[in-house]
């Protein structure tokens, strides 16, 4: 049901098991398992301390120009000594470029810090085997998926983000005057070429709302 009450929380985002390389699935496996934890695969586990998304929003979409000679202000209801005469003013225009390219093609994840910043090294260093030389593009995956889900958790809509790179991570944080365990965070930077965005019907959810795709039909 529509509602104008909007929930921050109300959205999924999962990366696919295809994101960790296979090197790193294998040793973060063997962590988790010596740990005890109860969640045994890596891509789980990242996926499962993801805290918030930002994404899309866009910017300078006007360009300003001077122009000259372009009259007075309307002197009705004014005096004549009050007129005030200007010979060149800013006029806002639209700007020149494709509406695409206004975008600002970044999508921020933010994850919570877990014992040992687990999910921060795993992240770590699987920037670090997709940026080899010998990784071709194929290695890394065509998109993520961004699902906003009504009151009840059906998708009603969907936002596909199309060849996201890592672009960054905040640094880590170590602090002796903080000596109690906090629920602090770290933000990882991705940069994409391009985005879709689509409203799933009833009728989508009902079929296979997992294996929707905004351009496949």
């Amino acid at each position: 049901m529509f509602t104008l009450r909007g929930r921050k929380d109300q959205f999924r985002l999962l990366f696919p098991k295809e994101f960790i390389c296979d090197e790193i699935v294998e040793k973060y496996t063997n962590i988790l398992k010596a740990k005890h934890s109860f969640i045994t695969t890596p891509i789980d586990f990242l996926n499962e301390t993801i805290q918030s998304v930002q994404v899309l929003g866009f910017n300078e979409g006007v360009v300003q120009q001077m122009q000259t000679n372009r009259g007075t202000y309307s002197s009705i209801g004014r005096d004549k000594e009050n007129n005030f005469l200007h010979t060149a003013t800013d006029y806002n225009y639209r700007s020149e470029v494709s509406p695409i390219a206004l975008i600002d093609k970044t999508l921020n994840v933010t994850f919570r810090h877990t014992l040992g910043f687990v999910n921060y090294f795993l992240i770590f260093e699987n920037f670090f085997y997709q940026y080899q030389r010998d990784t071709g593009y194929d290695k890394l995956i065509p998109a993520l998926y961004i699902d906003i889900l009504d009151d009840i958790g059906n998708i009603y809509s969907r936002i596909e983000i199309q060849d996201p790179i890592i672009s960054g991570i905040d640094m880590l944080d170590f602090n002796y005057t903080q000596p109690t365990a906090q629920s602090d965070t770290f933000k990882v930077e991705f940069k994409y070429s391009n985005f879709d965005f689509q409203f799933i019907t009833d009728d989508e959810n009902t079929i296979d709302k997992e294996s929707l795709n905004l351009i496949t039909p």
